[in-house]
């Protein structure tokens, strides 16, 4: 490989995934509030982010927390390919996002059993996982230059 052995480093994973559940909250949390001050006209709560009653499309205002949560990927694609650095871990990194996320909303109100839950969170972590790969793919194309290489060694 051209990044050099690849070493079993456990707290090099879990920290990478600390990084990424927490700053899947805090962006989609953020997003919850400004989508809901701005288009839902109420105040956020933390069942928008936790219960998946929320994500249900009967409710009234739940069009902003759909919204957050599609935006909050799209950010999340961005971290995800900066903390992981390596496209082919991409898919590894996100479903163990959405798979936390899943067993909190389940410890917070009971197995979702709403349909828009699945589906929202479904594309949100496809779009994470894609976009976070296609920026890396990307970069991991790029040229590698001899000459900064030659002045490493030195």
């Amino acid at each position: 490989m051209f990044y050099g052995p690849e070493i079993w480093d456990p707290w090099l994973i879990l920290a990478q995934m600390g990084i990424l559940q927490s700053s899947f909250y805090l962006v989609t949390g953020l997003l919850i509030m400004i989508f809901e001050t701005v288009i839902g006209g109420s105040q956020p709560k933390l069942n928008q982010l936790l219960s998946a009653s929320q994500l249900d499309l009967h409710k009234e205002f739940s069009y902003s927390t759909m919204l957050a949560f599609l935006a909050s990927s799209l950010i999340c694609a961005v971290i995800c390919a900066h903390v992981v650095d390596r496209a082919w871990q991409c898919l590894d990194f996100s479903s163990t996002v959405y798979g936390f996320h899943f067993i909190l909303c389940w410890l917070h109100s009971g197995f979702p059993v709403y349909w828009e839950w699945w589906a929202i969170n479904l594309v949100s972590m496809i779009v994470m996982v894609l976009l976070s790969e296609y920026w890396l793919v990307i970069k991991e194309q790029e040229p590698i230059e001899l000459d900064k290489i030659d002045r490493l060694k030195v």
